[in-house]
């Protein structure tokens, strides 16, 4: 355990802390109000107290995690694969899966609610980094080497579509495309699969009432004021609020019922209000140091599974956050994505402390490895 723990990435360390601590503070401003508003909630600060236990047993998963070698994962793979599609499944039984907002995401596990699309992220980005270190020799057929991992990814995605839960959909299927890419297929295939997922995206967009309505929002939010756009406008106040330096911490205006899910989806909205545009860069900032920092563990990775695994884990957290903030900035249509480490909610925080750990063992083994060869 020594040896694991003075070969820490502390950058990587130290950027976790930064955003984990960026979420504290903000679940809290972002909430304080909407929980006081609450009649079922005697406590302002009942979300801030639920994200710091989350985050306190998210640093727990981390550090446990990143003492087990990414190498024994791969027996693991089959367990999670099985795992995420039975509870995908469960999901959708009616009367077992809950519902809120329209949607029907999550498990109930006693008080707590569990997202298992969330442990789709890390079955789908183990499974495609195991396959594809084990297929090298076959990437250059389509049909053998590259398209049998693709029906998984498809059946884990139809599932996670039928909640309905397009965002998170999406964000898998393009870490599982990095993953792809660095893996080294051809450009050709790579390039057809991506048409094919547009393709699949836009039929699927236009194939519901609903998400036509987000579409037709996000191009014109002022169209429907006070339906379809009502999110996305609030949205834009708020950051047209923020200007450069913000109104102030705890001041945000739109957080006080104007801006649902304030605390979850849109809590980078609050930022950019509260500690305006130069908020808003700095999170954004640290997300892309994150980007460069997991590429060059990937780099240093001392295994295929480990490199292509960086690059995954990696891209699932930059693609989730840069969704997040399209979204609320209105350059996407609404996903309902949260932000990685800074929106508040316990399944998220979790997996992606475990994503996290993962990708922390990959830095501590190739630390280990330059050491000795040094």
């Amino acid at each position: 355990m020594k040896r694991h723990l003075k070969n820490i990435d502390y950058p990587l360390f130290i950027i976790i802390v930064i955003l984990s601590c960026i979420g504290l503070v903000m679940v809290y401003s972002a909430s304080f109000v909407y929980a006081g508003m609450d009649p079922n909630i005697d406590n302002p600060s009942h979300y801030f107290n639920r994200q710091r236990l989350w985050v306190i047993l998210g640093f727990i998963v981390f550090l446990l995690v990143s003492l087990f070698s990414y190498r024994n994962l791969g027996g693991l793979i089959k367990f999670f694969i099985i795992a995420t599609i039975v509870l995908l499944i469960l999901v959708l039984i009616p009367g077992v899966g809950v519902e809120r907002n329209f949607s029907t995401r999550w498990l109930s596990l006693g008080p707590v609610l569990f997202q298992p699309s969330e442990l789709a992220k890390v079955a789908m980005i183990l499974y495609f980094a195991k396959v594809y270190t084990n297929k090298q020799d076959k990437l250059h057929n389509f049909g053998q080497g590259v398209l049998p991992p693709l029906i998984v990814l498809g059946i884990v995605f139809l599932f996670i579509v039928l909640q309905p839960d397009l965002g998170t959909a999406a964000s898998i299927i393009l870490a599982c495309g990095m993953i792809l890419l660095f893996a080294g297929i051809k450009v050709r295939h790579l390039l057809f699969l991506g048409a094919v997922a547009v393709v699949s995206v836009v039929l699927l967009i236009w194939g519901a009432d609903y998400r036509v309505g987000r579409f037709t929002s996000f191009l014109d939010p002022f169209a429907d004021p006070a339906g379809d756009g009502y999110q996305l406008i609030h949205s834009l106040i708020a950051i047209a609020n923020g200007q450069v330096t913000g109104v102030g911490l705890a001041n945000s205006v739109q957080k006080s019922g104007f801006l649902p899910e304030a605390h979850t989806d849109f809590i980078m909205s609050v930022i950019a209000e509260e500690l305006g545009l130069i908020g808003a860069i700095t999170v954004i900032s640290i997300y892309f140091i994150f980007m460069f920092k997991g590429i060059l563990i990937a780099k240093r990775a001392q295994d295929q599974f480990g490199r292509l695994l960086a690059y995954g884990i990696t891209f699932q957290i930059v693609t989730q956050a840069m969704i997040n903030f399209a979204a609320v900035s209105g350059l996407m249509p609404i996903t309902g994505i949260t932000l990685p480490l800074i929106s508040y909610g316990g399944s998220s925080m979790l997996i992606t402390f475990f994503l996290l750990g993962i990708l922390m063992n990959i830095a501590i083994k190739g630390n280990i490895a330059r050491r000795e060869e040094a």
